[in-house]
Order: C-alpha cells, then structure tokens, then sequence
C-alpha cells in the first residue's frame, strides 16, 4: 500500500493540521533542563503518535526511515524522531531487531548479556570510530526496531482468533498468513509475523521449523498443538499427516476442476448439436467420458487419503483413551491406598457389624420375653379380694384349668347375678344431692322387676 493510501487512511491528532504547533513538533528536541515541561509534553506526544501509528498498521517491526517518511507533511521531515527513539529504547518499550532474533524472550536477559558482556569492546570501537571518522548518519536511520506492545497486542489476539481454532494443525508459513488475512489480523509485512511466531514459540504456544535458502533462515512450518502439554517439536508424523492433508487438499481442487471439465464438454457437445455437428459432439462426449473416468480415479484416491487420516486420528484418540485408563486406574490404586479401602480390612469390618447386630438382636429378644415380677401380680390380687369384701360380695369362684393354673400370671373370673347386683346397689350409701332423679327411677324400675 503507498504510504498517501495509510496516512489518508489513518488519523492524525488534530493538531496535525496546525502548522504553527506542527513546526514545533517537528523542530529537534532542546535541551530538558531549558523547559522540562515543554519537553516532557512533545515526548509523549511523539511516542503515543508512534505507538498508536504502528498498531493501526499492524507493524511490528520499523525503522527511523520509514517514521520520517510516514509522518512527513509536505516536503518537511521530523528531526526530532532519533531522539524519540533513543528515549524509548531506554524505557525499554523498544528493541533493535537484530537482539531480539537473538534472544526474543521479553525478559531482557539476552538484552543485558549483550549489553554488559558481549557487546562493550565493539561499542568501545565504534565511540573511537565515530569521534575519527564520523557516524554513518543514514545505516543509523535503517536500523530496524521491534515494538514491544504491538507486539503482545498481535500476539494476545493471535492467541485468541487463531489457536483455539486450529488446534492440532500443521501450516505453512504461506498458510498461517493467509489464516491470519481472513481472521482480520493486520500485519503489514512478513517480517512482523516472523516477530509474532518467533514471540509465540517463545512462549511455548506454538511450534516451529525453520529453512535456509539463500543464506537466508526463514519459518517453514508452524505447529499449533492440540493441547499445552503437547510436544511441541515437528516430528515424523506430522510431517506425514501434513503431507496427506495437502494432497486432499489437492485433490479436492483437481476434482472441482474436472466437474467444470465435464459440464463445459456437456455445454459444447450441445453447441454443436445445436449447429447439427454430431461428429465434434461426439468427439466432446469421448472427451467427457475420459474425464469422468479421471474422476473416478481421482475420487477413490481421495477416499482413500480421508480414510488414513481417519485412522490416524482415531488412533490418536484411542492413545489419549488409553492414557486416561491409565491415569484413572493408578489414580484410583492411590486413594484405596491411602484410604485403607482394601478386601481384607472391608471384609473383617463387615464382620464385625454382622455381629454387632446380632448381638443387639438376641438383647431385645431378651428384653421383650422377660416375665413380670409375681409380687406384683399377688398384690393385685389381694387388691380384687377386698374391692369384694367391701361390696359384700359371697359368690364363689370357679377353678380354672389345670392349664390355666399352670400359669404363673393366674387369675379369678367373678361371677355376679342381676338381683345380686342390685342389692348391692341398694346396700351403697349415696349423698344427697349426687345421683339425679333419672337414675333413681332407673334403679326402682330394676326392682320392680
């Protein structure tokens, strides 16, 4: 995209258009101390224009050439941007390229191993170099740089668009930025998604496998695993289940390609119908017929392919299974350990509340059987006797059984007639006032008769 399409495309602040404050803007940066807060202010100013510039883009990766050129107004070029740069690479929310392929942790230990080891002789060299010869203004501004919070922003939604998604697959590089384009990941060139997968991989989310042509190491194939604990190392067997999904993804084409084989020869072998030229008509159909055989091949090649990679993902599955088995049984084996649940101690247990309720059982057998104390039943019947001596009572008592004597709870069934009764009843001294009139006439009534 020309550089007029992204800067129409994208807004500036509204300052932009004030070419006073503007040439302020873009004058060199004067010394702090003259104006901290003047100084301070365009800083920001710069570094949120550069931040917020470069994720609209998506880039990850720029230089001090392409800044100048991208925030150019007119024929004016902003000289202060080195200084922006320098005061962000202090601050650390930028990198210089090259240290990051070295070491792309965002830990910054490569960073100060190369800055407090590595690099301090040839920096040393190059100070006395630049006061002698003077420094090659125009490398400096090609330097490229690698922004590390458009970085995570691109990465934290590559995390979220594209790996859920695609777990288990295998891409080329072509591929994954074609994934990329449809999932509406704006990156400007190949080097930012370079930067991304290289982040990723850093962060164990993602594997990759790397080529050398012309001197030149570029990604090959990204690996997005099924799950985090996968390996994440691209070995033989997903280079073979890699090439088998490519040629069905071949095949697939080739198929659609000759079904629009045969309905052209159709639609032409009509043609010539139409134009009464039955030989070339016929010549269209031989052809279609040969087609529709190539598509027969090419059908059972296809459904052959589907049918191994089915295997090998049932396979797969059939592992995971088989690891979960195992898993649950060594699982299980753990907690009978650790419980004590095993045959033996269950079994003598059982034992013990089989016996337990036995004996509670013959307790309250005992408990329900036990016989009365005779005392008592002997009081009782001395009570009987004399509620009969005081009601004047002279019948006699049969004897019982010989069975019923036998029992130790014996007792004596009273035998009173009607007229008995009532001489009892008529012998029974009554207050006045306590038995109603009704009741008398009852018991004189009893007499008469």
């Amino acid at each position: 995209m020309a550089r007029g399409a992204e800067k129409s495309e994208f807004s500036f602040p509204a300052c932009w258009e004030d070419s006073k404050v503007m040439q302020i803007r873009f004058a060199t940066f004067r010394p702090r101390h003259l104006s901290i807060e003047d100084y301070d202010t365009k800083m920001k100013f710069w570094k949120d224009l550069v931040t917020q510039y470069l994720k609209f883009w998506g880039r990850v990766t720029f230089s001090l050439r392409d800044l100048q050129l991208n925030f150019m107004r007119g024929d004016q070029l902003p000289a202060c941007l080195d200084t922006v740069i320098s005061e962000m690479h202090q601050q650390k929310q930028i990198r210089p390229r090259a240290e990051y392929d070295n070491d792309p942790a965002n830990t910054w230990s490569g960073w100060l191993m190369n800055s407090l080891v590595k690099r301090p002789l040839s920096w040393s060299w190059l100070k006395i170099k630049h006061s002698v010869v003077g420094e090659d203004v125009e490398a400096s501004t090609l330097v490229e740089w690698i922004h590390l919070e458009v970085l995570n922003d691109i990465c934290e939604l590559m995390i979220k668009k594209l790996l859920p998604e695609n777990r288990g697959k295998l891409f080329h590089f072509d591929a994954f930025k074609s994934l990329c384009d449809v999932h509406q990941i704006r990156l400007h060139t190949e080097k930012d998604i370079f930067a991304c997968l290289i982040s990723l991989h850093v962060r164990q989310l993602v594997g990759l496998e790397f080529k050398t042509e012309k001197q030149t190491r570029s990604i090959h194939l990204i690996k997005i695993p099924s799950k985090e604990t996968d390996d994440l190392n691209i070995n033989e067997t997903d280079h073979a289940v890699h090439n088998l999904q490519i040629t069905q993804a071949d095949l697939l084409k080739q198929l659609e390609n000759l079904e629009d084989e045969i309905k052209a020869n159709d639609e032409r072998a009509r043609q010539y119908i139409k134009e009464n030229k039955r030989q070339m008509a016929k010549t269209y159909l031989r052809k279609r017929h040969l087609v529709e055989k190539n598509h027969e091949r090419r059908s059972i090649a296809l459904h052959n392919i589907e049918s191994l990679l089915s295997s090998v993902d049932e396979a797969q599955n059939s592992g995971v299974v088989l690891d979960a088995y195992k898993i649950g049984s060594s699982t299980l084996q753990k907690v009978l350990s650790d419980s004590g649940l095993k045959y033996d101690s269950v079994d003598e247990v059982l034992a013990d509340v089989r016996e337990t309720l036995e004996q509670h059982r013959e307790v309250q057998d005992v408990l329900s059987n036990s016989t009365v104390d005779p005392t008592a039943s002997q009081e009782d019947d001395q009570l009987e006797n004399e509620l009969r001596e005081l009601c004047g009572e002279t019948a006699t008592v049969p004897q019982k059984s010989n069975a019923a004597a036998s029992n130790n709870n014996e007792r004596f069934e009273v035998v009173i007639s009607d007229q008995e009764m009532i001489e009892m009843l008529a012998n029974l001294e009554v207050e006045d006032g306590s038995v109603s009139v009704s009741s008398t006439r009852t018991l004189k009534q009893l007499q008469q008769s």
